[in-house]
C-alpha cells in the first residue's frame, strides 16, 4: 500500500470506531437551562422556565408543568414578583406552544374570549408584524394597582428562544429553547401579591 492510501484507511477506520463506541453524541437536548451550546426541545422546558424565574428573583409558587395534546404543548405555573418591584403581583402564567398558524390564532382568540367571560374588559389590543397582544382589567379600566389584569400575547416561531412574561409588562428570555417550529401564546394573569 502507498503511504497516502494507508493514512486514509487509518482515518476511515478511526472514524468508524469513534462513531460506534458512543464517543460522540448527536443528542443536543439538555435539561439544564444554564448550559451554553445546549438546546431544549419544546416539550422539555418546564424546569428551565421555573429556573429562569428563580434566577430573576421571582418566587416560584407553583413550578411549571407541561401537558401535551397532539402537537400542542402547554406550560402552566405561578410566580410572584421579586423585591425590586414597587407593586408586586402574583402571576398565573400559561404558555401554549402551537404547531401552526391556525392553531395559534384559534388558541389566542379562545384565550381572549375566556378572559372576557371571566369579567376582564379590553384595555388595549394590538396586531402588527411580530407584535400581537390583548390586555384587560377585571371589571374595567382602573388606576388602582390592586385591580387584577391580564395580558395575552401571540409570538411567531423563533430560533431565538422563548419569551416569558415578566413584571411591568417586561420580558425574560429562555434563549436555549428551540421554538423555530412553534408559535407561542402567552397569558400573564396578574393579581396583587
Amino acid at each position: 500500500m502507498k503511504p497516502l492510501t494507508l493514512v486514509i484507511c487509518v482515518i476511515i477506520v478511526a472514524a468508524m470506531i469513534i462513531g460506534t463506541c458512543g464517543c460522540t453524541s448527536s443528542n443536543n437536548t439538555s435539561s439544564s437551562a444554564s448550559g451554553y451550546g445546549t438546546t431544549l426541545a419544546p416539550d422539555n422546558l418546564a424546569g428551565a422556565i421555573s429556573n429562569q424565574y428563580t434566577a430573576a428573583n421571582y418566587t416560584v409558587n407553583t413550578p411549571f408543568v407541561m401537558t401535551k395534546q397532539g402537537d400542542t404543548i402547554t406550560y402552566k405555573g405561578v410566580v410572584t414578583d421579586g423585591p425590586k418591584v414597587a407593586t408586586p403581583y402574583t402571576r398565573n402564567i400559561t404558555i401554549v406552544l402551537a404547531p401552526d398558524r391556525t392553531t395559534a390564532w384559534t388558541t389566542y382568540n379562545s384565550t381572549i374570549s375566556q378572559q372576557e367571560a371571566r369579567g376582564y374588559q379590553k384595555f388595549m389590543a394590538y396586531n402588527a408584524e411580530g407584535d400581537t397582544y390583548w390586555t384587560g382589567y377585571l371589571g374595567g379600566l382602573s388606576g388602582n394597582p390592586s385591580t387584577p389584569q391580564v395580558r395575552d400575547d401571540l409570538h411567531d416561531p423563533s430560533n431565538i428562544g422563548l419569551i416569558l412574561p415578566a413584571a411591568n409588562y417586561g420580558w425574560l428570555y429562555l434563549t436555549n429553547a428551540d421554538l423555530s417550529n412553534h408559535y407561542a401564546i402567552l397569558t400573564n394573569e396578574q393579581t396583587p401579591a
